[in-house]
């Protein structure tokens, strides 16, 4: 008979694994492009250039863009722990080392590295916004 123990893998490992990246990737979609955009002036020969200044609206669309990815990003290593929680429960029940399990601890694995460098870039980016003018 075969053993139909639920494997622990599912919305809590996926995210785990792919919500740091899609954070990172829309942090720096938003934020940077925004920052990026707002500091263009127009030189005397109508050619833009750098030295405008980051209006309150730009500043708040700028601080946006970093603040809700870090929160995705945190989420998403909130959603490794998880995730893994669920893995070593599901290994204890299973004790035979299956191929399906040791794949979900792979996955949680790079999860982690993900996240948390994504979490460390985004938070890089947020320490450079407040302390350098970004114009």
């Amino acid at each position: 008979m075969a053993d139909t123990t639920r494997i622990p893998i599912g919305v809590p490992t996926w995210y785990g694994v792919a919500g740091g990246p899609v954070a990172w990737a829309l942090h720096l979609g938003t934020a940077w492009s925004v920052a990026e955009l707002s500091c263009l002036a127009p030189s005397s020969s109508g050619v833009l250039l750098h030295g405008g200044s980051l209006g309150s609206g730009s500043r708040l669309a700028v601080w946006l863009g970093t603040g809700l990815p870090w929160l995705v990003a945190l989420s998403a290593v909130a959603a490794c722990a998880l995730a893994t929680v669920r893995s070593r429960r599901a290994r204890r029940d299973r004790p035979d080392g299956t191929t399906s399990t040791e794949r979900i601890s792979l996955l949680l694995v790079l999860g982690w590295f993900l996240s948390l460098m994504s979490l460390a870039a985004i938070t890089g980016g947020a320490i450079a916004l407040a302390i350098l003018e970004p114009c």
